[in-house]
């Protein structure tokens, strides 16, 4: 009985990357990113030790709504690429290789330029094409760019939220759902909730991140409004630089969240059973899991 011939995912070699930055800030490269074909030369790949299973998704990128495909290409992608380990996925080489090579045609779409290269007037119109390139097709290696890069978001939005109770079972243990991902559609139902909450620095901690999603996900009518979710996780963020809300047990941090819902719904102070915030104690500091970890070299 014949075994099956052991895939591995290709990736840029980190001088690849290099030449292609470099000749996108100067402009020489800026015209290939309006085309659907990308030439490489063969020498500027090399094989990961990323092994492949199954069939490659194909990513759908609606012209009139390519939002709303979100949520099916980040559970396709992280279905597809489910053996990936952190490291593995804060690797600059392998989303830039996936966003110029193996997903072009959605990152054209999805992230691309509108209109065509003769249109481009004047430089400042250059300089802020090639920034959006650099910002939607590069990663630098920090969590940041993993979660604006084209396809390293659809992953990492689906791996951060994943069955929560399984990663902290101790902490989210009353959440179990039977979709395990449950609040990655609660994460994906607007792009506002997703910038808002994930690329902010409080979006690191995963207790954070699932705890604002299940309040969201029980107040639908909040969730939707624009103005309220920013003021709402503006002034969280700010409670996440001054304040050790890590180590607050799950209880705790749901009342504070409430709180500050409530403030940004201008609903006035929530009344809860923890008493006033400073009288909550925080528990043992929670693990701060999600945050991106720098890959090796070549």
């Amino acid at each position: 009985m014949r075994t099956a011939e052991r895939r591995c995912q290709k990736i840029f070699r980190r001088a690849a990357i290099a030449r292609l930055r470099s000749e996108l800030r100067d402009g020489r490269a800026l015209k290939g990113y309006f085309e659907e074909t990308f030439r490489i030369k063969p020498k500027e790949v090399m094989l990961s030790t990323i092994e492949l299973r199954g069939k490659m998704p194909k990513l759908k990128a609606p012209k009139r709504d390519p939002v709303s495909a979100d949520l099916e290409n980040a559970i396709a992608l992280h279905s597809y690429y489910s053996g990936l380990d952190e490291t593995q996925a804060s690797d600059p080489r392998l989303w830039a290789y996936l966003s110029h090579v193996e997903f072009r045609k959605y990152a054209l779409v999805r992230w691309g330029l509108s209109g065509s290269f003769k249109v481009l007037q004047g430089e400042a119109e250059k300089i802020k094409a090639i920034n959006q390139i650099i910002d939607h097709w590069f990663v630098s290696g920090n969590d940041r760019d993993l979660r604006r890069h084209a396809i390293a978001r659809l992953w990492w939005a689906a791996h951060l939220t994943f069955a929560p109770w399984e990663r902290d079972p101790e902490f989210f243990a009353g959440l179990k759902r039977k979709d395990p991902y449950h609040y990655t559609r609660v994460l994906l139902a607007t792009q506002d909730i997703y910038q808002q909450v994930l690329e902010r620095a409080m979006g690191r901690s995963n207790r954070i991140l699932i705890s604002i999603l299940d309040y969201l996900d029980q107040n639908p009518d909040f969730a939707a409004s624009r103005e309220r979710i920013r003021g709402f996780t503006k002034e969280l963020n700010l409670l996440y630089g001054t304040k050790k809300l890590i180590g607050l047990d799950r209880g705790s941090l749901s009342l504070l969240i409430e709180s500050v819902a409530s403030d940004a719904a201008g609903d006035g102070a929530v009344t809860t059973q923890g008493g006033s915030e400073d009288g909550r104690r925080a528990s043992s500091a929670g693990r701060n899991e999600g945050a991106a970890v720098p890959a090796a070299g070549d």
